[in-house]
């Protein structure tokens, strides 16, 4: 889980120090604000969370392939977001953007807390990979955060 700790690190030292401005600003109507950024990352959290409820426990512990869940990272692929994670346009104060953050990811912490080692070699479904186990399921999630961040870093340099 190192991928998904370090990656939550890293978000909150590049949302360090912005301001309401900063973060509800668009740069144009075809990119998304930080703050849309921050909710897709939120939602991202609650599906996961919810998924992992579901199927995490049930899900079979089998030899798989395991993928490259790295490349979630690279921005240089582009992606559209499936709509249960696609952002809502909102304005938020920085308080109210780290509240609901951290409100998503302590409900996704509170299942994973529940998962004992050998429920890591448990292989759920993906959408993008078709299967992973559920450690790597958790990588992806950090590696498709660590994308966010170099867009929020992008975003950034333009305001």
């Amino acid at each position: 889980m190192s991928l998904l700790h370090d990656a939550r690190q890293e978000l909150w030292q590049e949302l360090q120090g912005l301001n309401e401005e900063q973060l509800n600003q668009k740069l144009s109507d075809d990119t998304w604000s930080i703050q849309e950024v921050a909710d897709h990352l939120k939602k991202m959290d609650l599906v996961a969370a919810k998924h992992l409820a579901a199927e995490g426990k049930k899900a079979p512990i089998k030899e798989y392939e395991p993928k490259p869940v790295e490349m979630a990272e690279d921005r240089s692929r582009k992606a559209t977001a499936p709509s249960i994670v696609e952002p809502e346009r909102k304005h938020v104060t920085p308080t109210h953007l780290k509240d609901e953050l951290d409100t998503a990811r302590e409900q996704l912490n509170q299942i994973l807390s529940t998962f004992t080692e050998d429920d890591f070699k448990r292989v759920i479904a993906h959408p993008v990979f078709e299967e992973l186990s559920l450690k790597q399921y958790l990588d992806f999630i950090g590696a498709h955060e660590k994308r966010h961040i170099h867009q929020i870093k992008e975003i950034k340099e333009q305001l």
